[in-house]
């Protein structure tokens, strides 16, 4: 059977041939978004109240009967799933959430868990004067592994206010001895944050964190906080701390189970030129071999994004202004009343197709950073390109790439676990495709070197539109991830919900024309511009939207050093021996 462009199978297939089901979100974005990729919305009994029109985008019902006319290949729930709604789904089914996501998108296990592999990889083999509570503060250096900049850089030291006071306790001393004697005594501080709490709620800034916590955020589960050291050296923009919110996609993290028919025509096939593109592609480029443990992860980060800016200029935390949270928290929830905060300006970042710009073009004119209060990933490109750091934008992209992979490899032993308990990856959905997680990760940037520092992860992030800058920003990473997902769903006439039909679909090659239609997409060969970057399996620094691979010192390298590959394993590995 001869590959087809995905731009022709495109046009081939029915309008309206995938179904969403959207009975299940209160974000009309979601909605919109399907729309404009000509998909289908399930919406008969939505539990909130569906407008006409959304930032002019019609979401009024197809059909007076709202029937969809098969049943729904995508499930959008805003709420996270457990092991048993995964196992309910049927095989041509796709969840957006994964069972067990709290091991990254909750902060205080994410965060004890990050610690604990930090020991772990500290007591495996890291030099004598890396040991202690402060080698992550202290002792940077420039032999350091990409895991162990990671641990040092990325990952603020972190204290669970149920198990890890006493060493909560230690660490306090062990900075305080590191102070300079000659001169005056400052405290270090530290700054609270509540596991289940959002918009800012019960965040606090404070030099005695064992004495601010209540005693149910010492005993009770439900009211843990996570106790870390606040980073008072943040960059800022136009003198004011900001932070960013990346869009991340997780679609798989097991390895399909390969077909006897693929497996018997690879091997057959010792002219490079018989084999399907995919296969060609991974031959001939500059690749460097996946890790055992990082094979089956596939995963995206989107090129749109926002910048969130304090209202308040900034000034490092004292007694007097520690509990000025518009000086020092950047949630959108917290500044938004502020007279002082300037909402974005739409029209100031769009481009053609309703997204803004593309942060690996940054434009000309620098923006004025002091306007708004939220911003694009273009403009904070063109920020750093401004400050004439070595390396600039593509190194920082790079750092920024480096922490969601390592994040999220630190949890995905834990959701392929449950992916397989739950029966997502054998018999009929041997493809591992049962679901997908769209994540949040707010990160800021360290003012000394432009290194991120990991914030959170949401397995639901926020997708309110309160201004077309938003819907501009979050239409577009949901269309970018529709349409990825759709290069592996099957047309529904190809096999009408027959679990074996289905499995047919997804081998031999039905498999390699799928992998050619999504690998078009993130080389930029479809006609419309895709904004998702691949992490993994194979590293995409950026392309251009005419299919071409980026040039620069830092974006022309096609994937993952040897060096990196080897991080990337070592934190599976660790991850294995936690719960």
């Amino acid at each position: 059977m001869p590959l087809v462009s995905f731009a022709e199978e495109s046009a081939n297939r029915p309008s309206g041939g995938v179904v969403i089901d959207c009975r299940h979100t209160r974000y009309h974005v979601v909605r919109a978004a399907a729309r404009m990729v000509n998909w289908t919305v399930y919406d008969s009994d939505a539990e909130v109240r569906i407008p006409a029109s959304f930032h002019g985008v019609s979401l009024k019902t197809q059909g007076p009967a709202c029937t969809p006319p098969h049943a729904p290949q995508v499930l959008w729930v805003d709420k996270s799933a457990v092991s048993s709604r995964v196992a309910e789904s049927d095989c041509y089914q796709r969840l957006n959430h994964y069972a067990e996501m709290q091991v990254i998108a909750r902060k205080a296990l994410l965060f004890r868990r990050l610690m604990q592999l930090s020991r772990l990889l500290t007591a495996d083999g890291a030099r004598p004067e890396r040991r202690g509570c402060c080698a992550a503060v202290s002792l940077v250096k420039d032999d350091q592994s990409t895991l162990e900049r990671f641990f040092a850089l990325s990952v603020p030291p972190s204290f669970s206010s149920l198990t890890d006071l006493s060493r909560l306790e230690a660490f306090r001393r062990e900075l305080m001895d590191q102070a300079d004697p000659s001169s005056a005594p400052r405290p270090p501080f530290f700054i609270i944050k509540p596991n289940g709490a959002c918009e800012g709620k019960g965040i606090r800034l404070t030099t005695t964190p064992e004495e601010d916590l209540t005693e149910e955020e010492r005993s009770d589960k439900k009211r843990e906080c996570i106790v870390q050291l606040y980073v008072d050296r943040p960059l800022l923009m136009g003198g004011k701390k900001f932070d960013l919110r990346l869009y991340v996609l997780l679609v798989t993290v097991v390895p399909p189970q390969q077909s006897q028919r693929l497996t018997d025509a690879l091997t057959a096939s010792p002219d490079i030129s018989s084999l399907p593109k995919p296969a060609r592609i991974e031959r001939c480029s500059n690749v460097t071999e996946v890790p055992r443990d990082v094979q089956g992860v596939e995963l995206y980060v989107h090129r749109e994004g926002l910048v969130r800016v304090c209202a308040e200029p900034y000034a490092a935390p004292t007694e007097a202004n520690r509990r000025d949270a518009r000086r020092h928290l950047t949630n959108y929830a917290v500044n938004k009343k502020s007279s002082s905060y300037v909402p974005a300006a739409r029209d100031d970042s769009a481009d053609s197709r309703g997204g803004v710009c593309d942060s690996s073009r940054q434009s000309k004119e620098p923006a004025d950073w002091e306007e708004s209060n939220k911003q694009s990933l273009a403009a904070l490109a063109s920020f750093i390109e401004s400050l004439r750091a070595p390396g600039g934008w593509p190194r920082v992209q790079r750092s920024l790439d480096e922490c969601i992979t390592l994040t999220v490899l630190s949890g995905v032993e834990v959701l392929r676990r449950a992916l397989i308990g739950a029966g997502g990856a054998r018999g009929y959905r041997a493809d591992g495709r049962s679901c997908f997680e769209l994540l949040g990760f707010d990160v800021m940037l360290r003012g000394e070197d432009l290194r991120p520092v990991l914030m959170e992860v949401n397995h639901s992030p926020s997708l309110f539109c309160d201004t077309a800058f938003d819907f501009a920003v979050k239409s577009a990473v949901l269309r970018d991830a529709f349409r990825l997902l759709e290069t592996h769903i099957p047309p529904w006439e190809q096999h009408g919900g027959n679990p074996r039909r289905y499995k047919a679909c997804m081998e031999g090659v039905g498999k390699a024309r799928m992998a050619q239609h999504a690998n078009m997409l993130v080389r930029g060969a479809a006609a419309e511009p895709f904004g998702f970057r691949r992490l993994l399996p194979h590293y995409s620094a950026s392309c251009r939207t005419d299919g071409t691979e980026a040039t620069g010192d830092v974006e022309a390298m096609n994937d993952w050093l040897p060096a990196e590959r080897a991080s990337q394993q070592r934190m599976v590995e660790l991850s294995k021996q936690l719960p």
